[in-house]
């Protein structure tokens, strides 16, 4: 029989390294909701990479993974309301995406300048990378944090998100290598001059936004129906009874324009059921027309029904005039992956629901007075910036997000939802409308300032309630911006630098084991 196990302790380099590790991690939540310390986006990284610099590479990788999956658990808890072994699995996949970052700055062997212009690219490639493979999870990038501060991001109308969060990332690798290397000081000097001309440029663009003369009188009716209680039979009337009351009395403004109501804000497919439809011809007919997110059915030739995920415009006369189905679809909770070969038996039997099929393409409806060009968003597609700079090309000049985040938190989950939105606002130059169900309902300008919420005058924003707002929407001829124009170029060469240098390091690996 062997001798009893022996324990080494942890040397003090170990320890510095996780208290290293520890600190972004903390810092990278306390950026994002609940806190939203943005002056921390500028440092979180800086422990991290300092720690990269000085630690062996084998401890540097662990320690990085660790941030990571310290940032997201505490992050995404909220996911613990739906599933606690998806919310540690995804916290451990999405930690995988600073391992890159972290490898470079270990790595690293030239200048100040180049260090933070190479782990600026290597981490928005990664964030790109995370937001596209296997249908993307492209929640709170670094670019985010940034989104109380709107001259920061005002540079978002040429990269979108993932330049935004490159900014951000290079200063704080600027401040690590000044604490690590201490060397390089003019370069240090000539880049923090660089760094510091975009929130300059970012103020003056703000002050030189023009509020267009169209607008649109709109009313986000919030109904804040527990999501235990959407689909309970017995639940059915008192939908429709919060429905009509808050509709009615958002419908007491006479400039009203538009009412929007939620994500599947009805218990069932309005098209095909007949109280449903009844509630809507009746309000619609009152006046006003009515944008609302709603299932829908139809038939396939072979007799098997079809789901969707849709929103719908009624007209003041109670007509559907504008029909969407939601293109990109939540995995796990509107999509079953390889649901035909999964037997039907086995579906019954797990109470696995059938599957919401996708929308093929984008819509624009046209309401109010000025027949208003618009397109909605329905639930996390708010996040996925391909999908509203593609509804802005094809005519679009305002984004209409109808979403239900009552599946979390009442306040962490809605509100980190709504900070990923904003750029989508200043990417576009075009104003974004948010309908929810818990929260946050609110107006967000081209600028990415909220310039309204609803609110119970407690700072509570997930009760029901209807917020009124006159929404400034640019005319159809509006020139687009850069981004709009061509998209994710920033946020793909990021991507492609990176797969390459990382396929490239790889085969050094394999052709020189040693020097690993």
């Amino acid at each position: 029989m062997g001798g009893p196990m022996k324990i080494t302790p942890s040397s003090r380099d170990e320890w510095m390294a996780a208290a290293c590790a520890a600190a972004s991690g903390l810092l990278l939540f306390a950026v994002f909701p609940p806190l939203e310390w943005t002056w921390a986006a500028g440092v979180a990284l800086v422990p991290l990479l300092v720690m990269a610099r000085r630690a062996p590479a084998r401890m540097a990788m662990k320690m990085g993974f660790a941030a990571g999956f310290l940032f997201w658990l505490l992050s995404i808890r909220w996911l613990t309301h739906v599933t606690v072994g998806g919310w540690i699995f995804l916290s451990a996949y999405c930690a995988l995406y600073v391992l890159p970052a972290v490898w470079l700055a270990n790595r690293w062997r030239g200048g100040a300048a180049g260090f933070a212009a190479s782990l600026a690219v290597v981490w928005c490639g990664s964030e790109f990378l995370r937001g596209w493979i296997g249908g993307g999870f492209p929640w709170n990038p670094m670019g985010v944090g940034l989104t109380p501060w709107l001259p920061g991001i005002q540079i978002a109308e040429f990269g979108g998100v993932w330049l935004v969060s490159g900014t951000v990332v290079f200063a704080n690798a600027l401040l690590a290598w000044a604490v690590a290397e201490r060397r390089n000081w003019a370069a240090l000097l000539l880049c923090a001059l660089a760094l510091a001309a975009v929130p300059g440029w970012g103020a003056w663009r703000l002050a030189r936004l023009e509020k267009p003369a169209r607008s649109i009188r709109i009313a986000l009716v919030q109904t804040s129906i527990p999501q235990d209680e959407k689909w309970v039979r017995a639940k059915i009337q008192m939908i429709y009874e919060r429905l009509r009351d808050l509709t009615r009395k958002a419908q007491g403004d006479p400039d009203l324009e538009l009412v929007i109501w939620p994500e599947t804000a009805l218990p069932d497919d309005v098209r095909n059921s007949e109280h449903s439809y009844a509630l809507v011809w009746s309000l619609c007919t009152n006046g006003t027309p009515i944008l609302t997110g709603s299932l829908d059915t139809s038939v396939l030739d072979s007799g098997e029904p079809q789901y969707f995920n849709s929103a719908f415009l009624f007209d003041a006369e109670g007509r559907i005039t504008g029909e969407y189905d939601k293109r990109h679809l939540v995995i796990g909770g509107e999509y079953i992956p390889l649901e035909g070969l999964i037997p039907w038996r086995w579906m019954a039997a797990l109470g696995l629901p059938a599957s919401i099929s996708e929308g093929e393409e984008g819509a624009v409806f046209r309401a109010g007075k000025a027949e208003v060009p618009m397109s909605p968003l329905i639930c996390f597609e708010d996040i996925l910036p391909d999908l509203a700079r593609a509804d802005v090309r094809a005519g679009s000049r305002m984004l209409v997000n109808v979403t239900n985040d009552a599946w979390f938190d009442e306040q962490v989950a809605p509100r980190q939802h709504m900070r990923n939105a904003v750029l989508r606002a200043v990417e576009n130059r075009v104003p974004l409308v948010r309908a929810a169900n818990t929260g946050v309902s609110c107006v967000i300008e081209p600028s990415g300032r909220v310039a309204a919420h609803l609110s119970d005058g407690e700072r509570r924003t997930w009760r029901e309630g209807v917020l009124w707002a006159d929404v400034p929407v640019p005319p159809d001829g509006a020139p687009l911006t850069f981004y709009a124009r061509f998209g994710d170029m920033y946020g793909i060469a990021c991507a492609a630098a990176t797969v390459l240098w990382l396929a490239r390091t790889f085969w050094k690996r394999r052709k020189q084991p040693k020097e690993f």
